[in-house]
């Protein structure tokens, strides 16, 4: 038996939902969307699928599970009317535009005994998988430092990513997957976030964000994302005291992972001379000492399949949610402590971890 899918906003991720529920998800039928604009009910229309001129029509069908991928600011008053309506929830990234807003939701979740999670899709891209194999094998021994960037010289998409009043900017848009991944490979509670958001073509929203995340084991992470780079760096660049591993771009295989064969420094070897000096620090190891090692492959290729298999389990009570109410908050924490440090230029501790 299927599972009847309602589906509210039908933009660019609706559209996306809708197909792929549809594609590759055999145990879910989507059975009614709904859209502000006209225009897009009509899109979904042509496609095959059942429209609702409004969104109490669609909550008031037979329909058991509601996706929500509206502006970002609409995410807590739908996924609150969705589950006082007996329907469970899957909302699009991020859960709310705060910690508030997300209690209160969660509140509701429980009262109603819905479920309720959200969609964070880059858990199953290639390149975090190859990441948490890297970790999960101690490849590099014990870490100190972690870089998740994305670049891009497209700049926002505009339209509502690039106001305030609906939540966009980068932070909210790519800083929220980019933290969420982060915590998953942390294997540690965050400590402390240091931010800085710049607007650079959008005053309203950030089109830079960088992160700092102290974790309470010594690691330190940094998260960029910066929509106007005409040269990127690496997507991933892992540090360890025994090696340090790059993963080159989203989605990808391509990288490496470099080891010291010994670890004992020979400050005598030789020494770099410069026009302006000599430095013993720039000298490069003798290639003996260093192995290079391909990536590994992770045990189990993702599936993004997987997300909404576990939602059916979940809602069927044979499964715990994937995206758990806790890890949600934890990202909340940090992206709002995120926001906070860079409003006063100051580090902000988490507490109540």
């Amino acid at each position: 038996m299927k599972h009847k899918v309602g589906l509210i906003g039908y933009g660019n991720m609706g559209s996306w939902h809708a197909e792929n529920i549809t594609s590759r998800i055999d145990e879910l039928d989507i059975c009614g969307i709904y859209d502000i604009d006209p225009e897009r009910r009509a899109l979904a229309e042509e496609k095959g699928f059942c429209t609702y001129d409004t969104a109490e029509e669609l909550l008031a069908s037979d329909v058991e599970l509601i996706v929500i991928a509206t502006p970002n600011n609409f995410h807590r008053q739908y996924s609150i009317d969705a589950m006082r309506a007996g329907k469970h929830v899957v909302c699009e990234k991020p859960a709310c535009l705060n910690c508030e807003e997300l209690e209160e939701v969660i509140a509701v979740s429980r009262e109603c005994g819905r479920l309720y999670t959200v969609h964070q899709n880059r858990r199953f891209d290639t390149d975090f998988a190859i990441m948490k194999e890297i970790i999960s094998r101690n490849m590099l021994g014990k870490l100190y430092f972690l870089d998740s960037r994305l670049y891009s010289n497209r700049g926002s998409s505009g339209r509502w990513r690039s106001t305030y009043a609906a939540g966009g900017g980068t932070l909210y848009d790519w800083g929220i997957h980019m933290i969420d991944q982060v915590l998953c490979l942390a294997d540690s509670e965050p400590e402390y976030v240091f931010a800085q958001l710049q607007s650079v073509r959008f005053p309203e929203v950030d089109d830079v964000c960088r992160v700092i995340i102290g974790f309470e084991n010594g690691l330190r992470a940094q998260i960029i994302a910066d929509l106007w780079c005409y040269i990127p760096e690496p997507r991933w660049h892992l540090s360890g005291d025994d090696g340090t591993a790059t993963i080159e771009k989203w989605f990808g295989r391509e990288g490496k992972i470099v080891k010291a064969n010994i670890k004992e420094v020979d400050w005598e070897q030789g020494c770099f001379y410069t026009p302006n000096g000599l430095s013993k620090t720039m000298w490069p190891r003798p290639k003996q000492e260093i192995e290079e090692l391909e990536l590994p492959v992770p045990e189990r290729e993702p599936r993004w399949e997987d997300f909404y298999e576990n939602v059916v389990q979940v809602i069927e009570g044979k499964a715990d949610q994937l995206v758990t109410h806790e890890q949600i908050r934890r990202s909340m924490r940090v992206m709002m402590a995120a926001f906070e440090s860079a409003r006063t230029g100051n580090a902000v501790k988490l507490g109540g971890n």
